[in-house]
């Protein structure tokens, strides 16, 4: 299948789903989350980037998140048409973009959203390519996948453009994109 094919089962799939399923997959997905940043205890100490989850999208319940493991949280902000990030001043306001009063940082990992993954760490995103034109500038920052487990198929069609993640994390499994396992 294309990429415009697989976005839109995907997409179909996801708003199948009732608010109280997405509710839970988020818990479980933070869970995971939290396992992850166990194992990797440094990153709670670095700038990390989030996103406000849109409708019918998996999102860290970031309540439970940052009570299990304090951290600094920037969120996305649209700056002259492209995606930066923002530290927010207090709790974070806004729909995709986070509104002001925040100031713009460099995250150095990032929780990303999408709309399918497959375990090389290919993403398909929503098309309009701010991750990956954000990423694209960007070689050092780690990526983590934030995906419902159905999210993540045999195999995501690419381009030249798109971004490849080091993790993806599921209700049901934090995977290693360059080990190659689950953990």
């Amino acid at each position: 299948m294309d990429k415009v094919a697989v976005r839109n089962t995907l997409l179909n799939r996801l708003a199948s789903l009732a608010p109280e399923e997405i509710q839970g997959l988020s818990f479980s997905l933070t869970n995971q989350l939290i396992k992850l940043f166990n194992l990797l205890p440094e990153l709670s100490s670095e700038i990390g980037g989030a996103y406000m989850p849109l409708n019918a999208e998996v999102a860290p319940v970031y309540q439970e998140l940052l009570h299990s493991i304090p951290m600094n949280l920037a969120f996305p902000v649209l700056v002259n048409g492209e995606m930066q990030f923002g530290l927010p001043n207090g709790l974070p306001k806004g729909n995709i973009w986070m509104d002001p009063p925040y100031q713009i940082v460099e995250p150095t990992w990032l929780l990303v959203p999408g709309v399918g993954f497959d375990e090389s760490g290919a993403r398909l995103g929503r098309g309009r390519g701010f991750y990956d034109r954000y990423l694209e500038a960007r070689d050092n920052v780690l990526t983590i996948a934030l995906a419902a487990s159905f999210q993540v198929i045999e195999k995501v069609p690419v381009e030249s453009h798109d971004s490849f993640m080091d993790y993806i994390i599921t209700e049901k499994f934090c995977w290693d994109v360059d080990q190659q396992k689950r953990f």
